[in-house]
């Protein structure tokens, strides 16, 4: 690449280097080649350098827990995209492949998906988005396993206990509704259910937290990061906050799950935010 080339294709072609060293099929070769190409001239090693903060800023290597970046300018917040979006292509290609043996599940949802089931014991199952669910009923047990996302559960009166697995942890319940996720989280609306020793007791706010059986979102000062993440959930791509600041912004409102987009469209007209919009990926600051 030429020393005269233009200084807003150096910091593309920075971007593509950035994209190509963190992803994982870099070699040897390729990154001599970067040092070689860093060294071509003073604005290859400008261009270079901002490329690298603009990676560390996003959080995607172990130095950024570390780094303090300033606050990104109208053309670094373009250029903070465009490095998330590159790193998203990747991710996106490789979860696709990870979350395979999701589809071999008795049951299972897409993404923005939500589905009932009776399972042969009378009991109803909903899934919520990108979720997946096996079954192994067997004479002295109703067990089933959430291998991923969501699932409510109205479980039909049965001598046999009723058991989720997920995760490694075994939650039972006899007649009881009550809804679990892979990532712990448990929700006993009505009846009786134990987690390991431990009697669950029906929660304050059931309702707002299985609203999205009744596709709604509900969200009561919640942390703007904490918001978002669960939007993501819902839609295919990923949503980023780069400012931490933000994403501590407390949030409050009632969203409809059947239009993601509208959340978005809401917080920017509620808080003030800005939103940009590129395949895969939005960035909100």
């Amino acid at each position: 690449m030429h020393a005269s080339q233009p200084i807003s294709d150096l910091s593309d072609d920075a971007l593509d280097w950035q994209a190509l060293l963190h992803s994982g099929n870099a070699s040897a070769a390729d990154r001599a080649r970067y040092q070689r190409w860093c060294q071509l001239s003073p604005a290859h090693r400008a261009a270079a350098a901002e490329a690298e903060a603009l990676w560390l800023d996003l959080g995607h290597t172990a130095t950024a827990q570390a780094f303090k970046a300033p606050p990104l300018r109208r053309r670094q917040r373009h250029w903070a995209a465009a490095i998330a979006a590159s790193l998203v292509l990747l991710v996106v290609g490789y979860g696709s492949w990870q979350q395979a043996p999701v589809w071999l599940a008795d049951y299972h949802t897409g993404v923005g998906e939500r589905q009932s089931f009776t399972l042969a014991d009378g009991s109803r199952v909903l899934l919520n988005s990108a979720s997946a669910l096996n079954v192994a009923f067997n004479a002295n047990e109703r067990r089933v396993v959430l291998q991923a996302g969501e699932a409510l559960f109205d479980t039909a009166d049965d001598p046999r206990p009723f058991v989720v697995e997920t995760a490694g942890d075994a939650i039972q319940g006899g007649t009881a509704t009550f809804s679990v996720r892979r990532d712990g989280q448990v929700v006993l609306a009505k009846g009786e259910a134990r987690a390991g020793n431990h009697a669950l007791a029906v929660a304050a706010d059931a309702s707002a937290q299985t609203a999205w059986q009744r596709g709604k979102l509900i969200f009561n000062g919640k942390p703007l990061g904490q918001v978002l993440a669960e939007l993501e959930r819902y839609q295919h791509g990923r949503i980023l906050v780069p400012d931490s600041k933000l994403a501590a912004l407390e949030v409050s409102g009632v969203f409809d799950l059947d239009d993601p987009q509208a959340l978005l469209r809401t917080l920017e007209q509620r808080y003030g935010l800005k939103v940009t919009y590129l395949p895969w990926l939005a960035v909100v600051y």
